[in-house]
């Protein structure tokens, strides 16, 4: 099985897939399954990846999840039901970060141009983090923050391990 991460973070910083990243292999340990990531500079361009879902789906060969990773950011900001609306016709799975993947992981909101650094550091904590994190697991996360689907998502495909 392939998951397919459609991240909002540019591929030179990989700060929201490092956090996700570091969770799934917490949580779900020793993985079966293969993980391809694809970034998006920004909240929009999660919309436009259909062509390199559908290369990675097609290189694989095998079943694939698509998973798109979004900063809900603030209520009104319109790319959050352009995304929701995306998700649903396309049958793929959304996970939120709200506000951000930063606030979710961290506790904090992180500057721009401090966003690998904080990320780089989290690495080095992140199995102390995880065991008392609980804004990971909340099935309605728009409704509070932080807080996170990523992992009520993730136990609909995988068998947690901790």
């Amino acid at each position: 099985m392939q998951l397919i991460l459609v991240l909002e973070t540019r591929s030179s910083c990989e700060s929201d897939y490092k956090y996700i990243k570091s969770a799934l292999d917490y949580f779900y340990g020793s993985r079966t399954f293969k993980i391809s990531k694809i970034f998006a500079t920004n909240k929009s361009e999660l919309l436009k990846k259909d062509n390199r879902i559908n290369y990675l789906i097609k290189k694989y060969n095998g079943e694939s999840i698509v998973v798109i990773c979004a900063d809900y950011d603030r209520v009104d900001d319109p790319d959050n039901s352009k995304i929701i609306n995306y998700c649903s016709s396309k049958k793929y799975d959304l996970v939120w970060m709200n506000l951000d993947v930063e606030e979710v992981f961290l506790g904090k909101q992180i500057k721009n141009k401090e966003k690998k650094k904080a990320a780089d550091d989290f690495l080095k904590i992140s199995s102390q983090v995880f065991k008392t994190i609980k804004t990971l697991n909340v099935e309605n996360p728009l409704s509070t923050h932080p807080a996170s689907n990523l992992l009520c998502v993730m136990n609909n495909h995988f068998k947690k391990q901790t």
